[in-house]
């Protein structure tokens, strides 16, 4: 075991949740609601029209687990690679994907080595950055296999941040209306274990990660509204549900490398 370092027990990790992993609410993105609210938010961050689409686009879908938002991608008729290094996410993406202008590559996020420099015109990864083990790595990284002018898209969150009184409320509520947890306790304490080991164990905050893209040489960073993903995105959930998922502590940024 001396060789089963942090990054192998993350990938254990994922690798466990790959079974039911979509059908998380965090996690799957809902076709009735979820998928049209997504696809508001990316035209709104790449500044498209109302109907507008990827149609000529290379995108990457960075640890793209069980391909949800490749699905999303595809829907807006990008060409799309999804990396992965969780094998039991990847097979399911594939799965799901199976038909699609997709192509899923086993790769670290992190170094991916398989990916040609400038090949991509949009990169986009959700719930990733905050459980980076070298965030200045991936970020190069990221930067590399974009084109001139690409734009990285980041959907995270502050998961370290004290929720306000207000989503306590909600949550209480939602554990009076169902009593069943997202995750066991078992679970609950790998994950804390982990997340005390990362670079962003204090928290990872829309500021720390522009200053932290910055140092690599993304430039135009601006912060994306997704309030829409975890409201009228989450319409086809339960009561429950609906009150425990919010936008508190999440953001969205949208940076962009400059032209060469």
């Amino acid at each position: 075991m001396q060789n089963f370092d942090l990054k192998e027990e993350i990938r254990s990790y994922w690798s466990d949740q790959a079974i039911h992993f979509d059908k998380l609410p965090a996690h799957q993105i809902e076709k009735r609601y979820g998928v049209p609210e997504w696809k508001n938010m990316l035209r709104a961050a790449l500044q498209l029209e109302a109907d507008g689409d990827l149609e000529g686009m290379e995108a990457l879908d960075i640890a793209c687990g069980t391909g949800e938002i490749s699905q999303v991608l595809c829907g807006l008729h990008a060409k799309v690679t999804g990396i992965d290094f969780a094998g039991p996410m990847l097979d399911a993406a594939r799965q799901k994907l199976r038909g699609k202008a997709w192509t899923g590559l086993h790769a670290d996020a992190e170094n991916p080595f398989v990916l040609e420099d400038h090949q991509f015109d949009i990169a986009i990864t959700r719930h990733l950055c905050w459980t980076l083990v070298d965030p200045q790595l991936a970020y190069a990284s990221w930067f590399r296999v974009l084109k001139p002018r690409g734009q990285l898209i980041v959907i995270d969150g502050n998961w370290s941040q004290t929720v306000s009184r207000w989503q306590r409320i909600r949550n209480w509520i939602a554990g009076q209306i169902d009593t069943n947890m997202p995750a066991s306790f078992t679970d609950s304490q790998r994950h804390s274990e982990i997340v005390s080991r990362l670079p962003y164990s204090e928290g990872l905050s829309a500021n720390r990660l522009r200053h932290d893209l910055e140092r690599v040489g993304f430039t135009k960073m601006t912060e994306i509204d997704i309030s829409a993903l975890y409201s009228k995105g989450m319409d086809a959930w339960s009561l429950a549900e609906r009150l425990r998922q919010t936008s508190e502590n999440r953001f969205g940024v949208i940076a962009e490398k400059p032209a060469e």
